[in-house]
């Protein structure tokens, strides 16, 4: 592909998987803000791996070689981070008494990787695995957007847009812990510390989640809590 173009595919293939009812060739190109003869040529190239299908309506949906693919990257992901993850979130669901997750980036949103929901409380939180969600919005994905390698951090800044996000992330980075009200889901609070790789890089996010009357107050606490259940995995991880 041309320089360039690789990119421009990948969105394409991000906008195709957010419309499981099979967006058209000109729908695609007016989201993806490229001309529909650019569209018309990625798509094709993409159809030749199996990577999508074109209807005889126009329409387009992912291919079957994904399906493998994305079975794949699931087998791994389970066995490099939920793995040494799982048992201590458990841990951290049963002494705070509420939802824990893990979540990792998944281009500009995060994605939810493993959930464990507390059972002290009737009145909780759920969230489904696989999740996608805004990574700018709520603990779970600002602690990842704050850890993201600068260029990708710079990225999704100049994407969103939000006046004020560069410098919030910038002192969650140094925090090392984000806190959040209101953000994602309405009543809901979050805390979230990020886990790192032996580089010091990005792995994942480890936060805890559940309704604003009970996250706020204990908020002190459950900072604690969470930076040491994610240095935890993190040691999990890197062993």
């Amino acid at each position: 592909m041309p320089s360039g173009a690789l990119e421009r595919a990948v969105e394409l293939l991000h906008h195709i998987g957010r419309q499981p009812a099979g967006p058209t060739v000109a729908e695609l190109a007016t989201e993806a803000g490229m001309p529909t003869s650019t569209a018309y040529r990625l798509l094709a190239e993409l159809e030749q791996h199996g990577l999508v299908s074109r209807g005889p309506d126009s329409t387009v949906a992912l291919g079957t070689r994904l399906v493998a693919l994305g079975r794949t990257a699931e087998a791994g992901l389970h066995e490099r981070l939920v793995e040494p993850a799982a048992a201590v979130m458990k841990e951290l669901s049963e002494e705070v008494g509420e939802t824990v997750l893990l979540t990792a980036p998944c281009g500009l949103e995060a994605i939810v990787l493993h959930v464990v929901e507390a059972e002290r409380h009737s009145v909780r939180l759920s969230y489904a695995q696989f999740r996608r969600g805004a990574m700018h919005r709520g603990a779970s994905g600002k602690i990842l957007a704050a850890f993201l390698e600068p260029g990708e951090r710079a990225r999704l800044v100049a994407a969103v847009g939000a006046p004020g996000l560069e410098a919030e992330l910038e002192e969650i980075r140094r925090e090392g812990i984000a806190v959040t009200v209101a953000e994602l889901d309405d009543g809901a609070a979050g805390v979230a510390a990020p886990i790192l790789d032996r580089r010091e890089r990005l792995a994942a996010g480890l936060s805890v989640a559940g309704p604003i009357e009970r996250i706020a107050p204990r908020v002190p606490a459950l900072r604690g809590a969470v930076g040491a259940a994610a240095r935890k995995v993190q040691r999990a991880y890197d062993s």
